[in-house]
């Protein structure tokens, strides 16, 4: 079983790498692409230094990543990790890389753990393939909750920025300069909003028209909430009315529907205690309660026998 697995991971390592190799041989070959490579490496060459150069871990798991073939879904792929808060160029690589080393690593620890300790391993073909696979989906697993956190963190902090944000305009302040100061205030309550709204304004600063920007901005969180308040935006600046007075009836709305959210999840409280309460509390507390007396009502049954 052991050298069936050995043979079935060199031939996928070596099958992964001359995909790989051809990849890389058809992609030289097109001008658009070498053109975009040289233009991407300028744009690289003009970066800091802290964001031009990734850690060597990130470069080796990236490295490992660029053998899995992601030409179809690396867009997809990309807007998840944006959307869990990875915004870096390498972040498809890196996620791509992690899940093979994961899928690799954790049947080869098992094996190691179990001939160190010099005992037997159950079915290692079963158990190795069983390990692979939760090792590849593991990495989906933590972007997926990450994504749901930060998505979270945002809704709840929402409601506040808008408050901010009201409060800016009304005080004369435009929309872009209301942004970039919502953002600096509502760093300590939300870091992903808080970037967020800097890269909205960075965006607008070079150019980027604010209807494009406020649309980048609902794309890169997800957010529905952010969506909705995209949509007023963009509506109440086609139509001219005013921005004080739509972002208050916006952020009334808000509020609203974070109270319904609260309400709602108190509600389902209940119901999520009623698992623990009768399959774990009961039975303790039955025993608890009903142990002395059953047993003493075995010993009269006992001595009457």
């Amino acid at each position: 079983m052991l050298l069936l697995l050995m043979t079935l991971l060199i031939f996928a390592a070596v099958t992964a790498g001359a995909f790989a190799v051809y990849q890389t041989t058809v992609t030289e070959r097109n001008p658009i692409t070498l053109r975009l490579r040289e233009l991407r490496l300028q744009t690289q060459h003009n970066m800091p230094t802290n964001v031009r150069r990734p850690p060597a871990l990130l470069r080796a798991i990236a490295q490992l990543g660029g053998f899995l073939p992601a030409k179809d879904g690396t867009d997809a792929l990309r807007t998840g990790l944006v959307r869990a808060g990875y915004r870096r160029q390498d972040a498809v690589m890196v996620f791509l890389g992690a899940k093979v080393l994961c899928a690799v690593a954790f049947p080869v620890v098992w094996m190691a753990v179990g001939y160190a300790m010099g005992k037997p391993i159950g079915n290692v073909l079963s158990v190795s393939l069983f390990l692979g696979f939760c090792g590849f989906y593991l990495p989906t697993f933590f972007v997926g909750l990450r994504q749901q956190q930060r998505h979270q963190e945002i809704m709840s902090a929402l409601p506040d920025a808008l408050d901010l944000m009201v409060v800016c305009v009304e005080a004369g302040l435009g929309l872009g300069a209301a942004i970039q100061r919502v953002g600096m205030e509502i760093r300590l309550a939300s870091t992903g909003l808080s970037d967020e709204l800097a890269l909205v304004n960075s965006e607008m600063q070079t150019g980027v028209s604010r209807m494009d920007a406020l649309r980048n901005l609902a794309e890169r969180t997800g957010v529905e909430d952010i969506y909705s308040l995209v949509a007023m935006l963009i509506q109440t600046d086609r139509l001219g009315t005013s921005i004080a007075m739509s972002l208050r009836a916006h952020a009334e709305s808000m509020r609203t529907r974070r109270r319904q959210r609260a309400e709602q999840m108190a509600r389902k409280a209940s119901i999520k205690l009623a698992f623990p309460l009768v399959f774990l509390i009961f039975p303790a507390l039955l025993v608890t309660i009903l142990g002395p007396a059953a047993i003493q009502l075995m010993k009269a049954l006992a001595a009457n026998g």
